[in-house]
């Protein structure tokens, strides 16, 4: 059966997992240490109320430590019961 480590690696890899010094990550965080999350919806009434993105049907924001991500969805509806499309090939050209 083919080996898919080398000898360094496996070696590496057998010392980490039963070292008995606790290892700390790249921020000096414990293995067992948790960066704080914090989440903030809006109230997704599109009304300009929200917390996060006023504007929007509804929004969150998430931080994970120092690292925060938003999003925000806006729905539009429409009749579009008369609307006929065209379909119009890449290129122009006709042909159709």
């Amino acid at each position: 059966m083919a080996t898919l480590l080398s000898k360094a690696e496996k070696s590496y890899i057998v010392s980490s997992l039963t070292s008995t010094v606790v290892a700390l990550r790249h921020d000096g965080r414990d293995v067992h240490d948790y960066r704080t999350i914090h989440i903030v919806t809006g109230n997704g009434n599109g009304n300009g109320g929200g917390e996060v993105a006023p504007l929007a049907n509804g929004s969150a924001k998430v931080s994970v430590g120092g690292t925060t991500v938003v999003a925000a969805v806006r729905l539009e509806v429409e009749d579009v019961s008369g609307f006929q499309y065209q379909y119009r090939r890449a290129g122009g050209g006709g042909g159709g």
